[in-house]
């Protein structure tokens, strides 16, 4: 007996890029460490989500993830985030919503990106 129910396969994949970037967070009391020039080696995850390609049997190809993400990152790689701009107050925060902000336009299926500033923290946006 045959399914009524369409062939539809829907899938999530990510793609995780790193960067290297400075910054300070110029609302922040001078005590506090953060308001002084540091640096992260930021670890960037795009989740994207749709339905498989039946003929390609993929949702997009990941070379295609890092040719669209790729000059945006770029913005911010080896950077003074604080220069960018939108990203005069760069929390990790703000970094996210404005990455995602950018990669939407150039990945539909995206999803949510999730930004680590070290390897025990991380901010999600938008938070599902």
């Amino acid at each position: 007996m045959k399914s009524k129910t369409p062939n539809t396969r829907t899938i999530e994949i990510k793609k995780s890029f790193e960067i290297e970037s400075a910054r300070f967070l110029p609302n922040l009391p001078k005590t506090h460490p953060c308001s002084k020039t540091h640096g992260h080696s930021f670890k960037i995850t795009l989740r994207l989500k749709g339905q498989i390609d039946p003929k390609l049997g993929w949702l997009i190809d990941y070379n295609d993830i890092t040719k669209r993400a790729t000059p945006i990152l770029k913005q911010i790689d080896h950077t003074l985030i604080n220069d960018v701009k939108g990203l005069e107050n760069p929390t990790t925060e703000n970094i996210t919503i404005w990455l995602y902000e950018k990669l939407k336009k150039q990945l539909p299926e995206l999803t949510q990106i999730i930004t680590k500033e070290t390897s025990d923290t991380e901010c999600a946006y938008p938070a599902l």
